[in-house]
């Protein structure tokens, strides 16, 4: 009987304590230590339950304060950063100085930019550290700024490297004279984010491999999706690789038209001259080499006639002119590989249930994936593409089994609650039969008993006690007697005085009977007056 009473007791308290224990559900997660005291605060001024975790960065509270305490706390605005933009300009003195200002200014660009960056989806908080060196008066000393952000992401978020490139653009062109390969951006585990080299090669290297890794995405993409709707969603997988041509070319071509000539131009030059020349005779020295018109004794003369013509026809030759710039990222040479899973069949057997199998295709079917395949890609034979396609049987996993055992896991999990819910209910029921009823009946019982056995419970017994007083401090409980006692005139007054409360308990039912007597009396006095009135009659009729 002690184990059980004991058993007992420990399972209702235990049970207390399993419902009166309250659920909890996050109010804020991953506060810095100032904004968790904050809000700590707020909550024990509002009589609020909370808990914190070991690392004081998350709270929890009863899910039906979760949503009007949020609302609370926004209002107040909380949780509060420390964070300090172009507001800092608000109140100045007149002693500030100049280092002040521009102190002044390189917080309120760094509060800004963190507020900026913080909004972007994904990022809790942020951190930004500006280095602006002084400007100098000659250019080759001039240093460029540089800027470092650490990022604080949620759980689960990953930052594409567009979001990246696109942060690192953010805050350089919020700096006057910054580059976009001056920022680096680190996550809250240290880990660089941003890919920022100041070789041009380099980058135009990694640019390149982006735009391959995309298109061969796209190309895959675009193969299962088609192919998915004839085999199946999940029995196709796609592999491209892609050879680009990232050159560039600017080619100039001119065509003469030979045939397409025609005169433009005709130039003619003739020129004629005539006229006669002695010619030297006689004793060779002076005399000889004198003029004619001089020398009279020359004899005989060379005649001199000399004809000239020049001509010049220019052409008009038509000719074009083409200017070509081959664009970069051309595929070179494409490389696709398709696999297919077999197909479904469904057969009956002898006893009409439907059994499925998985049957290889038919090579005139494979002939038709990879024409129109190639099709959809553009594959190009002369260029040296290749697309193979070959029909393999895949592991499927058994989702159905997976999803039995999940269902007899929920199903064990309901009937463990509904045992633990049966033990308890069945021992409160115990405890209210085995301890709580027979405690207060045994109470009662022995209540009654013991004022039964102090009481007396004849006249007699009552005369004995009021002679001996043999009970004291209960004058008041016992009636009190007189000396001489008439027992018939006893037994009538508590007669009388039951009638008397059963009349004060219920007057209708009194009144009833009252009625009913009156009633019966009447009845009874006009039987009799019949009967004296026959009596009387039937003398008459004798005599």
């Amino acid at each position: 009987m002690s184990g059980t009473g004991l058993a007992i007791v420990t399972g209702i308290v235990m049970l207390f304590f399993w419902a009166g224990e309250k659920t909890f559900q996050p109010l804020m997660s991953n506060m810095s230590p100032d904004e968790s005291a904050n809000v700590i605060r707020i909550l024990r001024d509002r009589h609020v339950p909370f808990k914190v975790d070991t690392s004081g960065k998350n709270i929890s509270v009863p899910p039906e304060n979760m949503l009007e305490l949020r609302m609370e706390l926004a209002s107040l605005g909380l949780p509060q950063t420390n964070i300090v933009g172009y507001e800092v300009f608000d109140k100045q003195s007149l002693g500030t100085t100049s280092f002040i200002q521009k102190v002044n200014q390189k917080r309120a660009l760094e509060g800004e930019l963190m507020r900026t960056i913080g909004s972007i989806k994904g990022v809790r908080r942020s951190r930004v550290h500006l280095a602006l060196p002084q400007k100098s008066a000659f250019v080759e000393d001039q240093k460029k700024p540089t800027a470092s952000v650490v990022v604080d992401l949620d759980p689960g978020v990953t930052l594409s490297e567009k979001q990246i490139y696109g942060m690192g653009s953010l805050v350089a062109r919020a700096v006057e004279g910054m580059d976009v390969a001056d920022v680096v951006i680190v996550d809250s585990n240290g880990k660089t984010l941003s890919k920022n080299t100041r070789d041009p090669l380099t980058a135009a290297t990694a640019d390149q491999y982006d735009f391959r890794q995309k298109l061969e995405q796209e190309i895959e993409k675009r193969v299962e999706g088609m192919l998915a709707r004839i085999v199946g969603d999940g029995r196709v997988v796609a592999r491209v690789s892609a050879d680009i041509d990232f050159s560039q070319v600017n080619e100039t071509q001119t065509i003469f038209d030979a045939e397409g000539s025609a005169i433009r131009s005709v130039q003619k030059d003739t020129k004629s001259l005539e006229g006669n020349r002695p010619g030297p005779s006689g004793i060779a020295g002076a005399t000889t080499n004198v003029p004619p018109g001089q020398n009279q004794n020359a004899a005989g003369g060379v005649k001199t006639d000399t004809k000239m013509n020049n001509e010049l026809t220019n052409y008009e030759v038509p000719q074009t002119i083409r200017k070509t710039m081959k664009p970069s990222g051309t595929p070179k040479r494409l490389s696709v590989a398709v696999l297919l899973d077999g197909k479904t069949v469904k057969t009956a057997d002898k006893d009409g249930k439907v059994q499925s199998k998985v049957e290889p295709w038919a090579p005139e079917k494979l002939k038709e994936f990879e024409d129109i395949v190639a099709s959809a890609v553009g594959i190009d034979k002369k260029r040296g593409d290749i697309l193979e396609i070959r029909n393999m049987e895949f592991t499927h996993e058994d989702f159905e089994e997976a999803q039995r055992i999940i269902n007899d896991n929920e199903r064990k999990t309901y009937i463990q609650n509904m045992i633990v819910y049966l033990v308890v209910g069945l021992i409160i029921l115990l405890f209210f039969a085995l301890v709580v009823r027979p405690f207060i009946k045994w109470f009662t019982e022995n209540t009654s008993q013991s004022v039964d056995a102090f009481l007396p419970q004849t006249i007699e017994e009552l005369e004995k006690i009021q002679k001996t007083e043999t009970l004291p401090e209960l004058e008041e409980v016992v009636p009190v007697l007189p000396d001489k006692v008439d027992p018939e005139k006893v037994e009538g007054d508590m007669i009388k005085e039951k009638i008397v409360g059963l009349v004060d308990a219920h007057p209708h039912k009194a009144a009833m009977i009252l009625k009913d007597w009156i009633h019966d009396e009447s009845k009874r006095k006009q039987k009799q007056d019949e009967k004296e009135a026959s009596a009387a009659s039937g003398k008459t009729k004798t005599a």
